[in-house]
Order: structure tokens, then sequence, then C-alpha cells
């Protein structure tokens, strides 16, 4: 990015939601969603009618696009985790707590999903799990929000035993 810094961009550095899903994608995609152990019929793909991937609580389906997929340039969390860590903070961050009162998009709902998603969800590796914690306690920071480090949170970033 012509010697620009680039690790505090967010959502600018994964592959673009106007990118199409083909065929490979999707299957890989789906392999995905086996490994997280997640209901395959909540999913959708290339759905015109959604901006990105998310989790839409009024239909119960997780609208799946081209910006599951990470981008190469940018170091910040959101940017770096993997289609799998993507696809568990829909399905076990966000489909779980479909009758909250947060809206969406609030920075707590945001925070919840990444985090439970990380201390929750089947499959994911040591570095997705990091990822989604490093996610929820910068969207807590965005909005200057302090956040205490219980032990499962510096279990994922430190590796200290819980």
């Amino acid at each position: 990015m012509d010697g620009a810094d680039t690790r505090d961009l967010a959502y600018g550095l994964r592959r673009s939601p106007f990118y199409v899903l083909n065929d490979e994608d999707i299957l890989s995609i789906k392999n995905e969603i086996s490994a997280l152990k997640a209901d395959e019929t909540i999913f959708i793909f290339n759905d015109g009618r959604f901006t990105g991937t998310a989790y839409v609580p009024a239909l119960d389906i997780i609208s799946v696009k081209g910006n599951v997929f990470p981008g190469v340039e940018s170091l910040h969390p959101r940017d770096c985790m993997s289609a799998r860590a993507v696809l568990a903070h829909e399905y076990y961050g966000h489909r779980p707590y479909r009758d909250t009162t947060l809206g969406i998009g609030d920075w707590r709902d945001e925070f919840r999903a990444s985090y439970m998603a990380a201390k929750n969800a089947p499959g994911l590796s040591e570095a997705d799990r990091r990822y989604l914690i490093l996610d929820a306690l910068l969207r807590a920071k965005e909005v200057g929000a302090s956040i205490k480090h219980n032990s499962f949170i510096r279990r994922m970033l430190y590796g200290q035993s819980e």
C-alpha cells in the first residue's frame, strides 16, 4: 500500500464482499462449517441482499460473501482471522444471542460474538482463538471501554494456564 501504515486498518484489507464465491470457494467454506460442527443449512452464499458476511437474526441465516476470506497486508486481527474464525464469530458468537437487546453493530454485541466464539466454537486453532480474543479486546478499546483480562483471555493471549 505505497508504504502506508496498515496496522490500524480493518475491514479494508479482507477480500472484498463483492468478490463472488465460486464453487471451489463454497466447497472450502462448507468444509470449514463442517469443522465447526455448525448446521450447514443456516449458511447462504453470494446472496445479493446482504452487504457482507453476517448473521441475519430476522431470517436466522448467515450470509457468506467474499469478505469471509482474510487479507494479506494487514496485521489487524479482524483482517487476519481465518474464514473458520469469521464463521465461528457469526455462528457461535451472534446466533445464540439473536434475541439480544443490543443493536446490530453495537460494540458489546461484537465483543461478545468474538469472545464467545473463541471460547465455545469447536475446531478452532489456537491462532483462530487468539485473533478472536484480540478482535474482542480491540472492539472495546475502539470505544474506550476497559476489559479485565480473565484467565481465558490471559491464556489465549499469553499462554497462561486457567
